[in-house]
């Protein structure tokens, strides 16, 4: 796939991969909105013998310098990543930027390295703004040092502390409350202006889930058009947890027709929640590992490198709704009929459980 733009390796150790070895290019730790630690991520990911992945917290790379050293150790490329909160259009929209390494100092990562620092004093000031409404309110947050455990204190945890707490049921009543106290729990900074810093620091901008269609929103091919013709993309998410095989297809063949990379995310924020990492095939993200500095082998002259009924874990679509009283929360993705958790569009949190956010 033809590219004007190339990104360093981000580990300049030779690495060829079989097409079906097993991949997942979109992870997250505790380092935003997950409960994945570096250590029990990398453990997972051994057991399960994936040989490429990366890690991608929302507006963070903290876990990434630890997840890098422990898979290194097991015999799996981390690739870093973040998944940044931007805005185009009066909306929101998620970027996964991969291959600038957390920390880096020199000129051409300065910019980017300025947006994660600010996104995260927006965070952080919102998180404060929060947890006073919240407690000026006469709702007291005892169970907030808990779920931070260290961290720095962003909505996120002010919004799980008001869970346990027994002020909202699940992410959505919290980050309502917030809402109708004044506040906010999201931060996001100009789609352009990431792109640019992220290609700056040889950064491949990929964006994430584009066929979710919850409250992040579908990315259409007009959507697609119109934000190209001002801001160069390199990607989609073609292949993604709550994908049919029929939206796959799609994805994969608006990324062909614009001469964009193709990569693959499970979003896993925890052991199950939403999902565990997902086994995708070297070979269905070959060109964007390629920019990465990951040799894939190519498929078998005459097998397709992707086709409906390939991926065993694909989503089949029914029309019915989650049944009255189930366990299932949040909003329904029309296309695949699979519930997406309440606090997705609170920095696409994990499933509802006891004790969310604590690690």
């Amino acid at each position: 796939m033809d590219s004007t733009r190339s990104a360093a390796p981000t580990d300049p150790t030779p690495l060829t991969l079989a097409p079906d070895d097993r991949v997942d290019l979109h992870l997250h730790t505790l380092a935003s909105d997950g409960a994945w630690t570096p250590a029990a991520l990398i453990d997972h990911l051994a057991g399960q013998g994936f040989r490429v992945v990366a890690v991608c917290d929302h507006d963070s790379q903290r876990s990434v310098a630890e997840a890098t050293r422990l898979g290194a150790a097991r015999g799996i490329r981390v690739i870093p990543g973040v998944e940044v909160t931007t805005r185009w259009a009066d909306r929101q929209w998620h970027l996964l930027v991969y291959g600038v390494a957390p920390g880096r100092r020199d000129p051409n990562a300065t910019a980017f390295q300025a947006l994660l620092t600010e996104l995260d004093a927006l965070l952080q000031n919102a998180a404060v703004d929060a947890r006073l409404r919240i407690e000026r309110s006469g709702r007291a947050l005892p169970s907030l040092d808990g779920v931070l455990a260290g961290r720095p204190m962003w909505p996120f945890h002010v919004l799980s502390a008001a869970i346990a707490d027994k002020h909202a049921e699940n992410l959505k009543q919290a980050a309502d409350l917030v809402t109708e106290l004044g506040g906010t729990f999201t931060a996001d900074l100009p789609l352009a202006r990431v792109v640019t810093a992220a290609h700056e620091a040889g950064g491949v901008c990929v964006m994430a889930h584009p066929g979710r269609a919850d409250s992040v929103g579908v990315m259409t091919e007009a959507d697609l058009e119109h934000i190209r013709r001002f801001i160069p993309l390199d990607g989609l998410e073609a292949h993604y947890r709550s994908y049919s095989d029929a939206q796959t297809a799609e994805y994969r063949a608006m990324a062909e027709r614009h001469g964009l990379l193709i990569s693959c995310g499970s979003d896993s924020h925890a052991p199950g929640a939403p999902v565990d990492p997902r086994p995708w095939q070297a070979a269905w993200c070959a060109d964007l590992l390629t920019r990465l500095g990951v040799r894939v082998e190519p498929v078998p002259d005459g097998d397709p490198i992707w086709a409906p009924g390939m991926d065993a874990l694909a989503v089949v679509p029914t029309p019915d709704p989650p049944p009255a009283g189930s366990d299932a929360v949040g909003e329904t993705d029309p296309a695949s009929g699979q519930a997406e958790p309440a606090g997705e569009q609170l920095m696409e949190a994990a499933a509802e459980r006891e004790g969310v956010g604590t690690p």
